[in-house]
């Protein structure tokens, strides 16, 4: 399934809590921390198939008019706060259900390709990212802090973001 994901404007986890994280005092750091925050929550978001913050996911699905009752796993988790759902640009109405993992049922009238735009993610801003989500997120940045310009780092997810991101992550049958 193909989707396109907007960007999310909000940083999952605050500035002053990486710095703490990494014990950096000063301050000549803090766009390579801002920066090194945000690869690994792409990184982190990837693996899980989620959204940390809100962001609006766009993808069609095609109605099946033989199968009016097919349900869509929709590709990333979970469904935003108060999340906007459409369907074709209308106000799609009780049309999806679960919350980490939602799912699309689209009503009966409709027909062939229709493009769907959601909002996913567990909130507005850093503090409604789950804790260890945002642990996470700082041991993948501080890996990255630690290891600038180092050719020989291990690409992926160390470890301990690993073992967290793994509570997390969608298991597709």
């Amino acid at each position: 399934m193909t989707y396109t994901r907007t960007p999310a404007l909000a940083v999952p986890v605050d500035l002053a809590d990486a710095k703490q994280h990494l014990r950096v005092m000063a301050d000549d750091d803090d766009l390579a921390i801002q920066r090194m925050v945000l690869a690994a929550a792409r990184e982190i978001e990837a693996y899980c198939d989620l959204a940390l913050t809100r962001q609006t996911i766009s993808l069609t699905v095609l109605a099946d008019e033989r199968q009016p009752d097919l349900v869509h796993a929709l590709p990333i988790g979970p469904l935003a706060p108060d999340a906007n759902v459409t369907a074709d640009g209308a106000p799609l109405v009780n049309g999806v259900t679960g919350d980490r993992w939602p799912v699309l049922m689209l009503p009966a009238w409709m027909h062939g390709p229709v493009r769907v735009t959601y909002e996913a993610g567990f909130g507005d801003d850093a503090r409604s990212v789950p804790d260890d989500l945002q642990l996470a997120i700082m041991e993948q940045a501080a890996f990255a802090y630690d290891n600038r310009g180092n050719a020989d780092a291990k690409p992926g997810l160390v470890p301990a973001a690993a073992r967290i991101a793994a509570r997390y992550r969608r298991v597709r049958a």
